[in-house]
């Protein structure tokens, strides 16, 4: 019982971060090749992206489940559906019968390879036109 308190205490403190978390210096273990399948497999895809950038954004080391491999495990086997520790969050639980260590380990190296690297806005020809238009508007007031 305190094991389970002391994990949702965990995923809440963590879960509830909303800016960039310092990623320890823990090693992965896990194998970023054979995480690519399981990730697309049980449909981490839906709610986070192809590349960790979606619903939820898991991509350039933003989010605090992605803190060190033994966090990622803590939410993975405390999240449910139906009792969710904050009432935003609502993934699925995936208790070890679903998805073994070893597997879940090696989603959390295929993760961790995501950047999301958008280009930069002075290559978007539309949002320079946008900008040189208001600047003119501007300008002419």
């Amino acid at each position: 019982m305190i094991k389970n308190l002391l994990s949702s205490l965990v995923v809440y403190l963590v879960s509830a971060l909303s800016s960039p978390v310092l990623i320890t210096a823990e090693p992965i273990t896990g194998n970023a090749a054979n995480g690519k399948e399981p990730y697309f497999n049980h449909g981490c895809y839906a709610c986070h992206g192809y590349r960790g950038i979606g619903k939820h954004n898991i991509a350039n080391d933003v989010s605090g489940i992605m803190m060190n491999e033994s966090v990622f495990l803590i939410f993975l086997r405390a999240r449910s559906e139906l009792n969710p520790p904050l009432p935003f969050q609502g993934m699925p639980h995936y208790p070890e019968s679903s998805l073994a260590d070893a597997e879940a380990l090696d989603i959390y190296a295929y993760i961790r390879t995501f950047k999301d690297s958008p280009p930069l806005a002075e290559s978007n020809t539309t949002l320079q036109a946008i900008i040189r238009s208001a600047q003119s508007q501007h300008q002419a007031q």
